[in-house]
């Protein structure tokens, strides 16, 4: 896969939590050629599946796997219009408003895409408290440039507004947008596709680029019940080592990271491990002391249970527009995924509670 070509199609993908039904169309056409069977569900879910393609020895059902990345992105809504024409802003997800002074956006007032830009009062204007203190959102508005006669025709709170910042290549294969949380772990998930194109594998593979991740993981929740998977791997991105970051609170850029923790089956972890240690996969481990924040809290209590285990794609200045990462570190997540299913034996849940 050409990993900076999906990242740059990617970050011009529209989806904010609930609204994820463009993008959710333009990864079932990245599927397709990919897989045996893909549906989108009532909540926006992509469901890809990849049939086993080696028989069990027993003839019963190939264990079913569930790998999970969100496609949807934090995003902004109208929440007013004010007397100038300009917007007041609400969000979808979490947006931290010290990244919004001065960004550009897309108003999404119903077929018309408006490009405005958030603006604040300039701290010339402020008093010296003022000057002290982060801007909040209450504080921050939205201008697209028209009239407000204009503007109220054309826009109503409730509508959308997402964030701009298109795939930027970096030195050193580096490369920074909007939506690598958690749109690059799904192109990890296509990698992983496309390298079964020529591995067999002995599970059904249910591929979910899930919905509604940022405001509850909701997308997730209904997809593990309806798959019932055997076991589940969830993809999200994790904080990767900045200045001044603690080290207990980031994984180095360099590899994709494990997680170990409470809501983690340590045998499925272990298996995980042995795996990148087989096929030359670096790896980074890191804590979840309870949940996760991550698709993995909600897949693990579908039904009955799903034992799960999580892998961290570690990047820098999450929930921003410039999230960056290691575009190699993309690839070789997909290629331990490959190899994490295609190595699967039958007999691989006979140890898994002892």
């Amino acid at each position: 896969m050409d990993v900076m070509e999906y990242l740059r199609e990617a970050a011009a993908q529209h989806g904010p939590s609930g609204h994820e039904a463009p993008v959710a169309q333009w990864l079932k056409q990245r599927f397709e050629p990919l897989c045996d069977e893909v549906t989108i569900d009532a909540l926006y879910n992509v469901i890809a599946v990849k049939k086993a393609t080696i028989p069990t020895r027993d003839g019963s059902a190939a264990p079913r796997v569930m790998l999970a990345a969100h496609q949807d992105e934090i995003a902004l809504m109208v929440a007013d219009i004010l007397a100038d024409g300009t917007l007041r802003m609400g969000q979808v997800g979490g947006v931290d408003p010290r990244i919004l002074p001065a960004a550009t956006v897309t108003v999404h007032a119903g077929q018309r895409r408006l490009t405005g830009v958030v603006g604040a009062t300039p701290p010339h204007l402020l008093g010296a408290q003022a000057q002290r203190e982060n801007y909040r959102r209450e504080d921050l508005f939205v201008d697209v440039g028209l009239p407000a006669q204009r503007v109220r025709e054309w826009v109503h709170v409730g509508d959308l507004i997402t964030l701009n910042g298109p795939a930027t290549p970096l030195l050193n294969d580096r490369c920074a947008s909007k939506t690598m949380d958690d749109r690059a772990c799904v192109g990890c998930l296509l990698e992983a596709a496309e390298r079964l194109q020529r591995m067999g594998h002995l599970c059904d593979v249910y591929f979910v680029c899930t919905s509604q991740e940022e405001v509850g993981c909701k997308g997730a929740a209904t997809a593990a019940y309806a798959i019932k998977p055997d076991f589940a791997v969830a993809l999200d991105v994790t904080h990767a080592t900045i200045p001044q970051s603690r080290p207990d609170t980031t994984v180095p850029l360099d590899a994709p990271a494990l997680t170990y923790g409470p809501f983690i089956q340590h045998k499925l972890l272990e298996r995980l491990k042995a795996v990148a240690r087989e096929h030359g996969v670096k790896i980074n481990t890191e804590m979840a002391a309870r949940g996760t924040g991550t698709d993995t809290d909600m897949i693990q209590i579908a039904r009955e249970g799903v034992p799960c285990v999580l892998i961290d794609l570690p990047l820098k200045y999450m929930h921003t527009t410039v999230e960056l990462l290691d575009t190699r570190v993309l690839a070789e997540c997909g290629r331990l995924l490959a190899h994490f299913l295609s190595d699967l034996t039958e007999g691989w849940d006979k140890d898994l509670w002892i």
